[in-house]
């Protein structure tokens, strides 16, 4: 799909108008996300739809953050694999990374649904920044394609070379207007992702509970010590989900 037609998809498309908010409904079912049965319990937060593509963020009991991007619809009718409909956790492939997880279908070949997972209390800023990088590393161009904010630092970069080339050329102002255009609407659903993400992010990292000192500690203070929020464990989950990858 070359820019000019991507441009029509995001335009038409109603990107990312239609928003889901379920803070209040526990235990809510990520939609386009199939978890591991080994998973903490996962409820969705909120999410982001528009004609084509699904995104949807949760959460688990220990407070990390998912954010699963999928397909519903393909551009001029394409037909879908189940693979570009859902991710599938019972059978996903897993890529670890210093602040998360990542995951695909095994079998996507380009066009499957995908999804980070936190592994720590990150800023909303910092968790775009961690999928942007990993996204770029672990699937094709096609697939960020459901994600459009993903593909936002491309855009701005293109934009600068067409208005480095000569501007009386009709076919380069076409192509410099659409990626203008883009751009403005891509910030839009960047911003607006990344204000739910904030208020996603508060309510599920919320003070935790002070942990029971040990023996000794009760000896020499009566204080109790509070985990650092920022300190999630994830050993567990990770040897969980590098066994099911396998």
């Amino acid at each position: 799909m070359d820019f000019l037609q991507k441009e029509e998809k995001l335009l038409s498309s109603e990107a990312m108008e239609h928003e889901r908010v379920s803070e209040k409904e526990k235990n809510k079912k990520m939609e386009g996300y199939e978890p591991n049965p080994k998973d903490h319990n996962l409820s969705e937060m909120f999410g982001l739809k528009n004609s084509f593509d699904n995104l949807s963020v949760g959460t688990d009991d220990l407070g990390r953050l998912t954010i699963s991007v999928s397909s519903q619809k393909g551009y001029h009718s394409d037909t879908l694999t189940s693979d570009k409909k859902k991710l599938k956790g019972s059978r996903r492939r897993t890529f670890y990374d210093h602040f998360g997880e990542f995951y695909t279908n095994p079998f996507s070949r380009g066009n499957g649904a995908f999804a980070f997972r936190t592994r720590r209390n990150l800023p909303e800023s910092r968790i775009l920044r961690e999928l942007r990088g990993i996204a770029a590393r672990r699937i094709t161009a096609q697939q960020r394609e459901a994600m459009p904010i993903l593909s936002l630092e491309e855009d701005k970069k293109r934009l600068e070379k067409l208005r480095a080339e000569d501007g009386k050329d009709p076919l380069v102002i076409s192509e410099k207007q659409a990626a203008e255009k883009v751009i403005v609407r891509k910030t839009e659903m960047e911003n607006r992702f990344i204000r739910r993400l904030r208020i996603a992010r508060a309510k599920t990292y919320k003070k935790r509970e002070p942990d029971k000192p040990r023996f000794l500690e009760q000896m020499f203070t009566a204080e109790t010590d509070v985990s650092d929020e920022n300190d999630l464990p994830d050993e567990n989950d990770r040897k969980d989900d590098k066994s099911a990858a396998e």
